[in-house]
């Protein structure tokens, strides 16, 4: 893709431009926002505008690449929440104008890039513009290690001689202010090998961050390997007279440079590119789990695909159900036989959504998560187009709900579609512009979550209309709700190849891995693995062993890894799954099994071991403890609840379950529906009004045993 560079001058920007030229990306313009005064210092909370002056003279250095730029003015940050939205007179629209500008004079700009490593503030601001100009955002150092980041930036950089040599184009980017205990008027003008021992040291006293992320230091870059026209050669660092004047630590110097024109050899970016270091797909951790997955022990698998009777035809009623604070509305689909076409299935499916949330009194963006089921996902794309729409982001908030998506043949007689959400009921919400209809914006301050629309080294980005987690965010303990992964290489977005089956399976279990760690909530409370062939229930089924609970003692990389409920996991092998995927797991996680609000409580419980959760019931919840494979319980917002997972062995088990679970309590049931022998039961309406059905093919334990039904439930 040919891409705009977003440039402040500073290390970060300049070497996401050499990773978005690495992955195969053409440069096309740079684009930088500058202050419309003289002051270096704007306090922007988005743009770093030290240095801006110098960034003037980067069209001198690059051939064939025209500089953009856009003035900012002083005080302009409007609108400071972590989650943008468009707002009148901020500064992140005028980098709407500036891309705007651009992308009209260079009409086959696709995408953007942006040196984000851990703010969120940044990235979200960025994805909302170019989410707006339909352009993608390229952020390579999205949650990289600091360390090894700035290791792979001093390699990647100048050092001795190589500062004085007008033909070494490599990266050299210099200090130009501290903001830190430990670093001093003395650090200004360094290169980044020269000061990385001081950060290592202060990282190790203080934490304070290696990459400067914590706006520990600012960089100017005067070189680059994409510098190919010519070098700004440094003649002077003018140290500020205002430096540390207030005692607070902080100081600036200017860089006086000019240009000095060069020609370099043929091939001597391709070279420098070459030597780039780039993070490798699995990293040294999730190598040792792929390996570790493969000397599993090779067993004849018993497992055999379920035919395709296709008798029963079960389409449960939709029903909303109301669980303390959540509120669920099940089974969604259509009820015309005359929508024959997946278009007027899935407009008619939020028709009934829209009249149901009208009378609760919920809005869209009170919505947390969806359970999306295609008959044949070969619809996926018309269906994905209609669920852009209904939960746009520029009508209903930045935060869309996290999703999963499954292709079932089981789903009813005539039905192409189902839909199943959550929502939080008592959140409030709030609109803003209500003075012009047309741009009215609905936001739930009290949700929050993780909607990564860029791409990266770290996980895949949204392929469609949702989070990778969403979460309550007046619950201390975070219970998120998290989308389901399938094995995308995250840097281009495309499938690892169709016959890895190891692969596919340790690379989407570690993409969900990631989110749960970028997010703080490790604890699994849910977990579900879709697969579309069953020889890869043995293959999923170690890997979650291994990760839940081996690895620790298997690799050294894995020493700090937190124990993981291993009989949360539901296997369940479906017809297909998107982008012909062989795996995708999906689940709820929160921080802590147990927590409590009580700051009076004399209670010292923060979490329970296996053992416990496993025997952890309530008379009133009608089970038996026999009955509980996986239970977890959590406490937040002075509300306790019962996340359990539980196999049924045969339709005389399950018919049990029906009868003495409490209505409040809600059900995920994933069941192979011509196993029913009493299907008319199942049907009746008014039957099971705490079930959320996913009709599914085969269903097996985390030992991969295999089982009438499995239920996910909440009480």
């Amino acid at each position: 893709m040919k891409f705009v560079a977003l440039v402040s001058g500073g290390k970060d920007s300049c070497y996401n431009i050499i990773h978005c030229l690495k992955n195969g990306h053409e440069l096309a313009a740079l684009g930088n926002l500058y202050p419309s005064t003289n002051i270096q210092e704007l306090d922007s909370f988005m743009f770093q505008t030290v240095g801006f002056d110098v960034v003037a003279q980067y069209p001198n250095c690059i051939s064939n690449i025209p500089l953009y730029r856009q003035p900012i003015e002083k005080g302009t940050s409007k609108n400071v929440d972590l989650n943008y939205i468009e707002t009148q007179d901020d500064e992140i629209e005028e980098l709407f104008m500036l891309l705007s500008k651009i992308k009209k004079d260079i009409p086959d700009i696709e995408a953007v890039s942006v040196g984000a490593i851990l703010s969120s503030y940044q990235r979200t601001r960025v994805e909302n513009v170019c989410n707006r100009l339909n352009l993608t955002v390229l952020s390579y150092l999205w949650q990289r290690s600091q360390e090894e980041l700035m290791n792979e930036m001093c390699v990647m950089s100048k050092q001795g001689s190589e500062l004085d040599d007008p033909k070494c184009a490599k990266l050299d980017a210099r200090i130009i202010k501290v903001a830190a205990i430990g670093l001093d008027d003395s650090h200004l003008g360094k290169t980044l090998p020269q000061i990385l021992p001081s950060m290592l040291k202060l990282n190790r006293m203080y934490d304070v961050h290696i990459c400067g992320e914590g706006g520990e230091f600012e960089s100017m870059v005067i070189d680059a390997p994409f510098f190919d026209k010519g070098y700004l050669h440094l003649d002077d660092i003018i140290h500020s007279t205002e430096n540390n004047i207030d005692g607070d630590g902080v100081y600036s110097a200017n860089l006086k440079v000019h240009c000095e024109n060069r020609s370099l050899p043929d091939g001597y970016l391709e070279d420098q590119l070459e030597n780039l270091p780039v993070p490798d797909l699995f990293g040294l951790k999730w190598t040792d789990l792929l390996d570790e997955m493969k000397s599993c022990p090779s067993e004849d698998s018993t497992h055999e695909n379920t035919e395709d009777k296709l008798n029963n035809n079960i389409t449960l009623p939709t029903t909303v159900n109301s669980n303390d604070d959540l509120l669920f509305i099940s089974n969604l689909h259509t009820l015309n036989e005359n929508f024959t076409s997946i278009k007027d299935q899935m407009t008619d499916i939020f028709r009934q959504l829209d009249d149901i949330l009208s009378k609760q009194h919920v809005s869209r963006s009170q919505i947390l998560n969806s359970s999306l089921i295609l008959s044949q996902m070969s619809d996926f794309a018309a269906v994905n187009a209609i669920y852009n729409e209904y939960f746009r982001s520029s009508r209903w908030g930045p935060l869309p709900p996290s999703r999963s998506c499954i292709g079932s043949s089981r789903l009813g007689k005539h039905v192409l579609v189902q839909l199943s959400v959550i929502i939080a009921k008592n959140h409030k919400t709030r609109n803003i512009n209500e003075s012009d209809s047309t741009k009215i914006v609905t936001i739930d301050d009290n949700k929050n979550g993780l909607h990564v629309q860029g791409r990266s080294y770290w996980a895949p980005c949204n392929i469609g209309p949702y989070s990778q987690a969403i979460w309550d965010n007046n619950d201390p303990n975070q219970v998120s709700f998290i989308s389901g992964q399938i094995a995308l290489n995250p840097a281009n977005m495309a499938m690892i190849a169709s016959d890895d089956y190891y692969g596919q399976a340790a690379l989407s279990l570690k993409h969900f891995d990631a989110i749960k760690n970028c997010i703080n909530a490790k604890n699994q409370l849910f977990m579900t693995c879709y697969i579309s062939e069953t020889s890869m229930v043995d293959i999923v089924t170690n890997a979650w062993r291994l990760y839940s609970s081996d690895m620790d003692i298997r690799s050294d990389h894995w020493m700090d890894m937190q124990s993981t409920l291993m009989e949360c996991l539901i296997v369940v092998k479906v017809s297909e799954l998107p982008r012909s995927a062989l795996c995708e797991w999906g689940g709820v996680s929160c921080k802590e099994f147990t927590i409590s609000n009580d700051l009076d409580s004399d209670s010292d419980e923060t979490e329970m071991d296996e053992n416990n959760l496993r025997t952890l019931v309530t008379e009133s919840e009608g089970l038996s403890i026999k009955d509980a494979t996986c239970r977890a319980k959590v406490t937040s917002n002075g509300i306790t609840r019962i996340f359990s997972t539980v196999f049924c062995a045969d339709e005389q088990e399950f018919s049990i379950y029906l009868k003495n679970v409490k209505s409040s309590t809600q059900m995920t049931v994933y069941l192979n529906p011509d196993l029913c022998q009493d299907a008319s039961s199942l049907n009746a309406e008014g039957t099971l009004p705490n079930i959320t059905l996913c009709p599914v093919e085969q269903v097996f334990d985390c030992f991969g045993t295999e089982h009438f039904c499995a239920i996910h439930f909440t009480a």
